[in-house]
């Protein structure tokens, strides 16, 4: 998806400096917050597993829910700042994982995702802890057109999905893998059927294909020109792993292909869409601008 945020930066008001001073504090505060009850709900889980059982929804969710809201809120704080809009490299890593934890608590309601939170969580800890404390050379936005705050969504909400989808391949591989090794681990028995697992990678992957959908079409239709020069491997790269993810899910369907397969090629279509958009953020805001 095109990394439509390269802007030229805005200067702060000095009347804005103290209400910035107080926001990046609030931020700091929110962030560790986040962080530590992330990492509380990863250790207690992990122990749960030692202990031949999962973890009662209830009680994850009791320290999970406050761990999001404040992770929602410091997003919040870096995102909205008196420059504009700022979407740098790490923020946007933390809005997407913020997001991605989000889907997996609804989800729990409904679906066994429970297990995906066990790698969703160290993943959330150091993304939060990261926007608070890597600084890259992303220039904040002023303001925004609608329709692009529509593109924005959509490509948000689909690396979500996606993410998830392939943290859901490792762990069906993996399972996969002890079962036809025999290899005896305490916390494979606590995961679902492999088929079970199989299906919950295939409703994600349909799932995360309809939103990203949404996000090329969104991006042809309101962006001026998606091959421009300084978005056409965003483009490029978005297309292929969309391509990837349909001849996967078509492969599903006409020749049933499963597990190892699967893996593979969600890997590879997720990594596409991975240096696709952060490939091109690392090598401008982090490299160049160090």
């Amino acid at each position: 998806m095109p990394n439509c945020l390269s802007t030229r930066e805005t200067p702060i008001p000095d009347g804005s400096l103290l209400m910035a001073s107080t926001f990046s504090g609030l931020t700091a505060i929110a962030s560790v917050a986040a962080a530590a009850l992330y990492a509380l709900g990863a250790a207690l889980q992990l122990r749960s597993l030692r202990q031949d059982r999962l973890l009662a929804v209830p009680t994850l969710t009791l320290i999970t829910l406050p761990a999001l809201l404040l992770h929602l809120a410091a997003v919040y704080l870096q995102v909205d700042t008196p420059s504009g809009l700022y979407l740098g490299f790490f923020t946007a890593a933390s809005l997407i994982t913020a997001l991605m934890v989000l889907l997996l608590m609804l989800a729990t309601l409904r679906m066994p995702v429970q297990n995906l939170l066990l790698v969703v969580l160290p993943i959330a800890t150091l993304a939060v802890l990261a926007s608070l404390f890597g600084e890259t050379g992303f220039e904040a936005r002023e303001e925004l057109a609608p329709a692009l705050v529509v593109h924005i969504l959509f490509s948000v909400v689909a690396y979500s999905i996606l993410f998830m989808a392939a943290c859901q391949s490792l762990l069906l591989a993996y399972q996969e893998h002890a079962l036809k090794t025999r290899t005896s681990i305490r916390a494979l028995r606590l995961l679902p059927p492999l088929e079970s697992m199989e299906t919950l990678l295939f409703t994600l992957l349909w799932t995360g294909i309809a939103v990203l959908t949404g996000a090329i079409l969104t991006g042809f239709v309101f962006l001026d020109d998606m091959f421009a020069q300084h978005v056409v491997h965003h483009t490029v790269l978005a297309l292929a792993s969309w391509v990837l993810y349909a001849v996967l899910l078509a492969g599903r369907h006409f020749f049933g292909w499963r597990s190892r397969t699967a893996t593979y090629w969600t890997l590879i279509a997720f990594s596409l869409l991975v240096l696709g958009y952060f490939g091109s953020k690392f090598v401008l805001e982090i490299i160049l601008n160090g």
